[in-house]
């Protein structure tokens, strides 16, 4: 006992720190959030406890006690650095609950979410929130990032058909060339959607977490992959392969 007490103090003690991450600087949170995985996540029976736990509470009662909690959200809409950090545990520690799970039956793998914000001590309400306002923000970020890649493709497109009118000396043909140029502006001017200022302000704010957001969607992957190896076997009647 005194052994596996030893092997579990490291995981607990790191999820207990948790909370306090979200009142750190930005700079200061986001080197230890770079950490978190190798204080947290890495023990070799933290797979073993989230199974113990998935088996203790089923995703019913997760629910019923993620229906209880309350939360108003900012009016402004805006998401604050503390929110950004604590969706990283959070969906970090989801991922590792769906990594467990995929050994477990199927019905325990649902509210993994509202389970992850349990175990870190966070508002289920507040962490969904939070989540729709980052998924917004990636979403208009996206957006921004393609306009800004067409405009840049309509600049190249529009400076040829300049350099070719210019070597056209018939005035008729520069004159036809001045045409379909102005056509040309005018139909790929395509107005870029716009954002509202309170998710402006979510993408810049989202753009100072780009690495541990990277290695959040390197976690996830694993995660997918991970259920994805545990469900293909029972679909097709095969037996599952040894963990």
């Amino acid at each position: 006992m005194r052994a596996r007490r030893g092997v579990v103090a490291p995981a607990l003690a790191a999820v207990a720190m948790l909370p306090a991450l979200v009142a750190l600087p930005a700079l200061a949170a986001i080197a230890v959030l770079a950490m978190l995985p190798a204080l947290a996540c890495r023990q070799p029976d933290d797979s073993a406890a989230i199974r113990a736990r998935l088996r203790a509470k089923d995703a019913a009662q997760v629910i019923r006690e993620a229906a209880a909690a309350r939360y108003t959200p900012p009016a402004d809409g805006r998401l604050a650095d503390g929110q950004v950090r604590m969706y990283l545990l959070v969906r970090e520690r989801e991922c590792r609950i769906r990594e467990a799970a995929a050994l477990e039956a199927q019905g325990r793998r649902a509210a993994a979410d509202l389970r992850a914000a349990q175990e870190v001590k966070v508002n289920p309400k507040e962490y969904a929130w939070v989540r729709e306002r980052v998924l917004e923000a990636e979403a208009a970020a996206t957006t921004q990032a393609l306009y800004q890649r067409m405009a840049a493709g309509r600049e190249q497109l529009l400076a040829r058909m300049r350099r070719d009118r210019g070597a056209l000396t018939d005035p008729a043909r520069r004159a036809a060339a001045e045409r379909e140029i102005d056509d040309w502006k005018r139909g790929l001017q395509a107005a870029e959607p716009p954002v509202a200022p309170a998710v402006r302000a979510n993408v810049a704010l989202l753009a100072r977490y780009r690495e541990p957001l990277a290695r959040l969607r390197a976690l996830e992957e694993r995660a997918l992959a991970a259920a994805a190896g545990m469900e293909t076997p029972a679909a097709s009647g095969a037996t599952p392969p040894a963990r």
